[in-house]
């Protein structure tokens, strides 16, 4: 059914005035904030780092001093606006740079953190102009151009580089022809320059709407080609130049933090796989799985805007058109590789579809854009089946585990039901659920089956049925954490002693066991508030990507054909025991903060949320306690008593203690290995990494950003210095994080 003409218009000024509201409420830290003087100010103070940071050696304090005023300010208004944390970024690498650690790194960080603010900058006021279109006046449109068309200037020297592709064997990149992105943009902002005359408004908007994809999707690909330019250099590098190398890691890690989103969002597993080569041993960077991961990602962002025209078409001609556009600009950035992978011909194909689509879009038909959709995503789901992705692949039976997580499953079934049956619930634990829960008990003397037993005899009888239910779930998952751990243990102890078809058994056993826990460890983090009263959501830490990728890695790891494969197994069993135990400490903290969020209100509620934290913590009970026996009491005290002893700030700084204590360990660790046992010492500087994360941000909660990005540092010089045997550079590492953590303990009363 098609609405009216002037229906549309009104829906579209209605979320115009929405957007412009939102605007408004940003305020003085909204993108509108910096005039074009303070801009054009910021861009020479940028041009005048890069001058600065070329020099050697590099002077920080003319940097700093370079930095300071309006770059600074428009830095911290990119960090309001957008949530980021850049200028933080910035203000370490100069200290890095004063204190002559590895300036050459640092001076890069600068670069392209501050790359990354003038393309946030250009982002936000090319969206706040078709935001603003309907509410503003033409002048008022063409001041913010104005400014874009400044923050541009900044960057447009990324976007006049030529295109970076893979080779034709895949196992490297090498220069293609040059897109001119530099001029499509600067020809986009043209036009949208005219359409802002308003002479035809209708049109005008539709202008605006479409060329903001360009512009904005032509400068994203100019940062995908930078990363891919960067993985060029290293891996031509790194077998002769290896300080090259590691600069140009750097810096193909910083560009990829500018279009993280645009990948992460279709592909978490993929990002995480991309991150991790970025930040780690240029050795394991691997072209092809760089360029497979990213398209992935952008084959997903190709889909989601084909959604939304699908979505449009025939209702809202403006935005089918935008979107169609978008689906043309991400398009844009596959070609060269699917071109690589399926040849000119199916290449040419999807240039028709893609404009087919526009067409389409333009004439507002419904059925010419079902065609060329599906022919878009034909061709796009060809080109995915021939990307290089990270994926587990079980190769053994593994049926006791598989049946027990089904089991486990069709139990958090019938916990949703609104009629809960008991006798339901307990012949789907009875079986190969309660097989593995009674295996469990026997190999770590707990009492789980138990205490499961119980529970589902609790509800039958209907007694606290909702209490026993999250009892039920909670022992549950802590069966399955309990398998992983030990299937992954058993794996790196006995490394040597089974075959490479025992150990991918015990590793399929154990993977499948996580898949039952996978969605406890897709959660966001907890922290607490600025008043340390309660807890807040924090950013989401992605453990459940990260656990994923270190089953995959671990797999492919378990040939033993190689001399790393064991030390690479280590380091995966670290990335699945580790992030899974955070993901349960995570889990713990949000029961609290629901217990203090209801209690006054609804004890019953709050009760559950009780039961949820105190199994929670029984499942990483033994990360605490070794370290912080006295804290772990009075966790257990406050999960098991009154309500109202319930204290968020004394729970978290009990963890916090436990933690360290860990962390403590593995730094002695690494003094004791450094430079004799070099494996030894990887494993522990990871562990100490994995363990730092998990108070990570409470420790920048009480000591500010800048010291979380100082221990971000310190603890990737530490892995370095581990890999390189660099003992002046461990010793920096290691005094930056023991004089921070101690820092951070003291804080913790």
């Amino acid at each position: 059914m098609f609405l009216s003409k002037n229906l549309m218009i009104s829906i579209r000024k209605l979320l115009i005035m929405s957007s412009t509201i939102l605007a408004l409420v940003i305020g003085s830290a909204s993108v509108v904030a910096a005039d074009i003087q303070t801009i054009q100010s910021a861009v020479t103070a940028f041009q005048t780092i890069g001058t600065l940071r070329r020099e050697t050696p590099i002077n920080g304090d003319a940097i700093a001093a370079a930095y300071a005023g309006d770059l600074q300010t428009l830095t911290q208004e990119i960090d309001t606006t957008n949530s980021l944390k850049l200028d933080s970024d910035i203000l370490a690498a100069i200290e890095e740079i004063k204190s002559n650690n590895e300036p050459s790194l640092a001076g890069q960080v600068i670069d392209k953190t501050l790359q990354r603010v003038f393309y946030q900058s250009f982002f936000n006021r090319i969206t706040t102009i078709r935001d603003l279109f309907d509410s503003s006046t033409s002048e008022e449109l063409i001041r913010i151009l104005d400014e874009t068309e400044a923050v541009f200037q900044a960057v447009s020297g990324t976007a006049a580089r030529a295109n970076e592709v893979l080779s034709a064997d895949r196992q490297s990149i090498e220069e293609g022809s040059n897109p001119g992105l530099d001029i499509q943009i600067t020809e986009s902002l043209g036009r949208i320059r005219t359409a802002l005359n308003k002479t035809n408004p209708d049109e005008d908007f539709a202008t605006v709407a479409v060329e903001r994809y360009v512009t904005r999707m032509s400068l994203a690909r100019a940062y995908y080609i930078g990363v891919l330019r960067e993985v060029r250099g290293l891996i031509e590098n790194r077998n002769s130049d290896l300080i090259t190398a590691r600069i140009q890691l750097k810096e193909g890690e910083i560009f990829y933090r500018i279009i993280e989103s645009l990948v992460s969002r279709d592909n978490p597993t993929g990002n995480a796989l991309i991150k991790t080569q970025l930040a780690g041993n240029v050795a394991d960077v691997v072209a092809d799985e760089i360029v497979s991961e990213l398209s992935k990602g952008f084959i997903g962002r190709v889909k989601g805007e084909m959604n939304g025209q699908a979505e449009s078409i025939g209702v809202d001609r403006v935005q089918a058109m935008a979107e169609a556009s978008g689906t043309a600009a991400f398009a844009k950035i596959l070609l060269p590789d699917l071109e690589l992978r399926l040849g000119a011909e199916v290449r040419g194909n999807l240039e028709t579809a893609l404009s087919d689509l526009q067409t389409a879009s333009s004439e507002n038909s419904v059925p010419n854009s079902a065609v060329a959709r599906d022919a878009i995503t034909g061709i796009l789901d060809s080109y995915e089946a021939e990307l290089n992705l990270v994926k587990y692949s079980a190769t053994t039976e593994t049926a006791l585990i598989d049946n027990a997580v089904a089991s486990f499953k069709t139990i958090g079934e019938l916990r949703a039901e609104t009629t809960i049956n008991g006798a339901a619930i307990e012949a789907a634990y009875a079986g190969e659920l309660q097989q593995l829960t009674q295996l469990v008990d026997q190999t770590y003397a707990t009492s789980i089956d138990a205490d499961v037993s119980a529970a589902i005899e609790s509800v039958k009888a209907g007694n606290e049925i909702p209490f026993s239910l999250q009892i039920i779930d909670k022992s549950l998952q802590r069966v399955f954490a309990l398998v992983v751990y030990n299937r992954t243990t058993l794996v790196i102890e006995n490394f040597d002693g089974l075959s490479t078809d025992e150990l991918a058994l015990e590793w399929d056993r154990a993977n499948s066991a996580y898949s039952a826990i996978a969605g406890t460890a897709g959660r966001v983090n907890k922290v607490l508030t600025e008043d340390k009263q309660t807890l807040q959501d924090g950013s989401n830490p992605d453990l459940d990507d990260q656990i994923t990728l270190a089953f995959v890695q671990g797999r492919e790891a378990l040939s033993n054909l190689n001399e790393d494969d064991r030390l690479n197994v280590a380091i995966a069993r670290e990335n699945i025991v580790v992030p899974l135990a955070r993901s349960f400490l995570i889990g713990v903290l949000r029961e609290i903060e629901g217990i203090i969020a209801s209690r006054d209100t609804d004890a019953t509620e709050a009760r559950e949320k009780q039961i949820e934290g105190e199994f929670f913590y029984r499942i990483v009970e033994s990360f605490i306690a070794p370290d912080n026996p006295a804290g772990n009491n009075l966790i257990k005290t406050q999960l098991t008593g009154d309500l109202a002893n319930v204290v968020a700030n004394e729970i978290v700084i009990e963890i916090s203690k436990g933690i360290i204590g860990q962390v403590n360990r593995n730094i002695s660790i690494i003094e004791s290995t450094f430079g004799i046992d070099r494996n030894q010492a990887l494993v522990a500087s990871g562990r100490v990494s994995l363990y730092i994360n998990i108070f990570l941000p409470d420790l920048e909660l009480r000591l500010g950003t800048l010291e979380r990005v100082k221990v971000q540092n310190a603890l990737q010089d530490l892995r370095e210095a581990s890999e390189t045997d660099d003992v002046s550079k461990a010793l920096t590492a290691g005094s930056t994080l023991t004089g921070i953590i101690a820092a951070y303990e003291n804080e913790l009363i």
